[in-house]
């Protein structure tokens, strides 16, 4: 939970001011008067947006005020005002950004005859507006298309956020963890909701969408309007390109090569390896039926390759300096050639192969105009991607420090893959009711998959040999790796309904979101076998060989033998299932006292509610515990955190100095809450002590070789 306290933000301006809170769109708001400035009621406003032809419309109300929700981010739009005995009048050129509010003012004169409408030509500027309260970045189109990116990463963009600061795992805002921030596409939410990372392709390193599908994208630190939630760090709201009249595409194709690759370093030479790069898009949107029916498509492809490693195994006569490890190459080649001949187990190379990434993305956009105050938009993206990772060199299980130093070199094929495909599909439905009423509902489905490459059993053990205490090479199963799954979804439901009063605009709204993950990690089962020199594993392979159906005790003495099973009766796999239910209600009063201030408050609530899917310990639960005081207590080892309401107010005001939309101070104070990253509940399901167990030992005897079965012999 993060608290804003009062911030005050004085803006300057020459030109006519523009911009205010929303969510997925933007929108037009004013007030229509007459000569003497009274308010003039039942005027028609039309604001149509030149590429698409899209109409909108409003009728002033009782104080001449207007407010056009839902509407098509960038323009240009012409807004005209209508009214029997009044001379029409016109402002053109007028742009919206996601999230604002532009503020036009029409003052009609009374016509005493048919005469041409007055034109007024506007300027946006997305700084300024009635309406704005909190911290917010705005990047629109012309933005994104011009500023230099080299990932194509959406990263690159939100640095313009002043409150953007790069970290070592991701990126982070206003000082918070970066899976605290919620990422939406059209409004639905588009996160790395299991935590692991902290935003979409973060997992292999790639852009989760194309920077050329994206019309505009906004970063909210602290907006204070209730609509925004479920962050505590930054909300990033992008909103997705539409068709329009005019049949427009585009065309691309990115390389990179290795020309620019260092290889000397004062007199010593270096082999860096193959670096390339490849990026090919296009993009393509027009009309299906002019002025209603819009369609939108955006495809990418794009591809890495890198060296694996750039360690190398020594040739015998080498110093172990540079990047040539102590490792012999002939200890390795002969090893290799063993595996291969009597468990047909085919290590791979050690040294000069490559990884790769590569990625697809796409995504195919429809917008509807129903009427000019119904639209409808549907919208569905995916992301494809892999990436080659090195063995980890954690020394849970094993010895760790596989790789990375001049003492050991793994096998290439005790490596692994992890994906990241995403699937994501929205709709929305902005209606605009009566003259005084609008709605915006938002159905939203995801679904991701961040599960490791070619998992299924039957696994070679995992085998360390060590030389001189130290690790020395590796081969066989990635430790980590084995039935390695993680799949997750989530269904999204949003409504905001507002009602338009003279001097107040009342939003009542619920979000609701339905979570499940299916977590599945099995550490050592495969087996893992540390050998205190090349010459013990010889000898305990020999063995196995000589006799597959051998018992203890083991010819040498292992350094350490491990190895993990699911416990679970009628389970195969240790699956960690998690089911949550995100709801959240909210209320908020925009209320203009006068014509130059403008109060908003709300008040939101939001309750995660976890299903109870945990494995109880009934020996832990037994065991009785100290809390904080040191009064005795007891604890439930399979249950669930309970729902515990999280409550946001949140005030904010916007002071129009001297009413001319030139200086303004605005500011507010909120608390804001967001979802925590559920690889913390799901641990806490896997690790009650009864899902799998695990057996060690070190320096044992009792443990023979036993490939592929070792694990299900050694139980």
């Amino acid at each position: 939970m993060k608290t804003f306290v009062l911030l005050a933000t004085v803006a300057f301006a020459a030109s006519t001011a523009l911009g205010a809170q929303g969510v997925t769109t933007a929108a037009i708001a004013g007030v229509v008067s007459d000569s003497s400035g009274g308010p003039l009621e039942g005027a028609r406003v039309v604001a149509v947006h030149g590429p698409s032809g899209t109409a909108y419309a409003a009728v002033t109300r009782a104080d001449g005020r207007f407010t056009i929700p839902g509407m098509r981010v960038g323009g240009p739009y012409r807004v005209s005002v209508a009214l029997v005995g009044y001379r029409q009048e016109v402002q053109d050129q007028i742009q919206l950004t996601l999230g604002g509010t532009a503020d036009l003012r029409f003052a009609l004169a009374r016509a005493t005859l048919e005469l041409e409408p007055v034109t007024v030509t506007a300027t946006s500027n997305p700084v300024f507006s009635a309406e704005r309260t909190g911290a917010a970045t705005t990047i629109a189109a012309a933005q994104i298309a011009h500023l230099p990116t080299i990932s194509r990463r959406v990263e690159d963009l939100l640095r313009l956020t002043p409150q953007y600061s790069a970290m070592s795992f991701g990126f982070s805002f206003a000082g918070q963890d970066n899976r605290f921030n919620n990422m939406t596409i059209d409004g639905s939410y588009f996160n790395n909701s299991f935590g692991l990372a902290g935003q979409p392709g973060d997992r292999t390193g790639v852009a989760p969408v194309s920077l050329d599908a994206l019309e505009q994208l906004q970063v909210n630190v602290a907006p204070y309007d209730v609509r925004q939630g479920n962050f505590v760090g930054a909300g990033i709201n992008m909103v997705t390109k539409s068709g329009t009249n005019d049949v427009r595409g585009s065309l691309f194709y990115n390389t990179r090569n290795d020309n620019f690759v260092g290889t000397t370093a004062g007199p010593n030479t270096f082999n860096p390896g193959s670096f390339k790069y490849h990026d090919i898009g296009v993009a393509l949107g027009g009309p299906i039926i002019r002025n209603r029916l819009f369609f939108f498509g955006s495809y990418e492809n794009d591809g890495q390759t890198a060296p694996g490693t750039t360690f190398l195994a020594n040739n015998g006569s080498q110093p172990d300096s540079g990047n040539v490890t102590r490792v012999l190459a002939s200890d390795l080649d002969a090893l290799s050639s063993y595996l291969k001949s009597n468990f047909n187990y085919v290590t791979g190379p050690y040294q000069g192969y490559d990884f790769k990434v590569p990625s697809t993305r796409f995504l195919t956009r429809l917008d509807y105009n129903l009427s000019d105050r119904n639209k409808l938009s549907l919208r569905y993206n995916l992301l494809n991607s892999s990436s080659d990772i090195l063995v980890s060199n954690s020394n849970s299980l094993g010895f760790g420090s596989r790789r990375g130093s001049l003492d050991a070199l793994n096998f290439a094929n005790s490596n692994y893959a992890i994906l990241e495909n995403i699937r994501s599909i929205v709709g929305e439905w902005n209606s605009s009711i009566a003259r005084n009423m609008s709605n915006n509902f938002i159905a939203g489905y995801t679904t991701s998959d961040e599960s490791r490459k070619n998992i299924a059993p039957p696994w070679f053990p995992e085998v360390e040999i060590l030389q001189a205490v130290r690790p020395y090479t590796t081969f066989g199963f990635e430790p980590f790796t084995p039935d390695n799954q993680l799949r997750y979804h989530s269904y999204q439901l949003q409504d905001n309904y507002t009602i338009y009063l003279p001097k107040h605009s009342l939003t009542f709204g619920v979000s609701v979101e339905k979570y499940h993950s299916t977590n599945v990690f099995f550490p050592g089962a495969q087996s893992i076998y540390v050998y205190n020199s090349l010459a013990d594993f010889y000898t305990d392979a020999n063995g196995y060989l000589a006799n597959p159906n051998r018992t203890a005790p083991s010819p040498v003495t292992l350094r350490r033998f491990q190895v993990e099973w699911s416990n679970i009766p009628g389970q195969s796999e240790p699956v960690q299932p998690l089911d949550v239910l995100y709801a959240g209600v909210y209320a908020q009063d925009e209320w203009r006292p006068v014509a130059n201030l403008t109060l908003t408050g709300g008040l939101r609530i939001d309750a995660p509610k976890f299903k109870n899917t945990a494995y109880d310990n009934p020996v832990a639960d037994t065991m009785t515990l100290r809390d904080a005081g040191g009064a005795p207590v007891h604890y439930n080892s399979g249950s669930l955190p309970g729902v515990n309401l999280l409550i946001s107010p949140r005030l904010g005001f916007n002071y129009d100095v001297q009413g001319e939309q030139k200086t303004q101070i605005r500011g507010g104070t909120g608390i804001f809450t967001g979802r925590p990253a559920y690889v913390w509940i799901s641990n806490q399901i896997g690790n009650t002590g009864v899902l799998t167990g695990f057996r060690q030992a070190d320096n044992t005897t009792a443990f023979p070789l036993a490939p592929p079965l070792g694990a299900d012999r050694h139980r």
